[in-house]
């Protein structure tokens, strides 16, 4: 549904400051497959950020008091434009910090910071660049007597004509939770991210996740097989899209959000698939 003019009110906790998750991804823009459209009001990243195969996101660790994401617009009239600055201190000097500067200063940069309470299941992952207008890493470090910490920046060169964008899907990291073979329910107690199925060695549906929390998001990647997990269209404690069923092939992946619905059940709403 395209934009429809709405009153702006005033946010139940008003202009408090919000939380922001001390781990900041980092994405290699080039190391990007797919990055989704914004849906049709332009703010909202519609899909899953999927990566080429062998690549992944980071993380890097931010003291979360100093961390800041502004924005700002400017420009001639008709054609003002909008600049996105995302900062943060990264305590300490360590070797991989340094390896970090040296590697990934001149790339092409996304950066997400999740936004929200640990615990709130509206939180969500505000994006900094794109495919097309990526970031730039500048760094600013101090080693004396009062700290040791690098300041982190991201420049965006060129204006673009979109707000941050906001993202509720998982990222590819190095290394995904392993699901056992033939198992018909996956364990997610290790919380919101990617579960690697593995390959059956019988036809096995999925019937739910277990020890998941409200809010929580959770992509399964299928092992693909003579044998690849499904998800049946009918099976209640999945919501599918269109209620269209899905098969676990090999690099395929369903991302659900977690909606309590009773004193400890769930059901799995799907978020995106690919």
């Amino acid at each position: 549904m395209a934009y429809v003019k709405v009153d702006i009110k005033k946010p139940a906790k008003g202009g408090a400051p919000q939380g922001k998750k001390a781990e900041i991804v980092i994405i290699d823009a080039t190391e990007v497959a797919v990055f989704p459209a914004r849906d049709d009001k332009g703010v909202v990243i519609d899909g899953a950020i999927t990566f080429k195969d062998g690549k992944y996101a980071i993380l890097l660790s931010a003291t979360a008091s100093s961390i800041s994401l502004p924005v700002t617009s400017e420009g001639e009239e008709d054609a003002v434009g909008i600049t996105s600055l995302p900062e943060f201190y990264h305590p300490g000097d360590s070797l991989e910090k340094d390896e970090f500067i040296q590697n990934w200063t001149n790339k092409n940069i996304i950066v997400a910071v999740k936004i929200g309470a640990c615990t709130d299941p509206n939180s969500y992952y505000k994006v900094f660049g794109s495919m097309c207008n990526p970031l730039s890493l500048i760094v600013e470090g101090q080693d004396n007597n009062e700290a040791t910490k690098t300041m982190i920046k991201f420049q965006q060169f060129t204006k673009s004509a979109y707000v941050p964008g906001r993202y509720s899907g998982t990222f590819t990291f190095d290394t995904a939770n392993t699901v056992a073979a033939d198992a018909t329910t996956v364990d997610v107690v290790n919380g919101s991210g990617e579960y690697q199925l593995t390959d059956n060695t019988v036809p096995t549906a999925l019937t739910d996740l277990t020890n998941a929390s409200h809010g929580g998001v959770y992509t399964l990647i299928g092992s693909g097989g003579a044998n690849p997990a499904s998800l049946a269209a009918s099976e209640a404690a999945f919501n599918l899209k269109d209620g269209v069923a899905w098969q676990g092939l090999a690099g395929s992946r369903i991302t659900f959000k977690a909606y309590k619905n009773g004193a400890s059940s769930y059901v799995f709403n799907e978020l995106s698939r690919s």
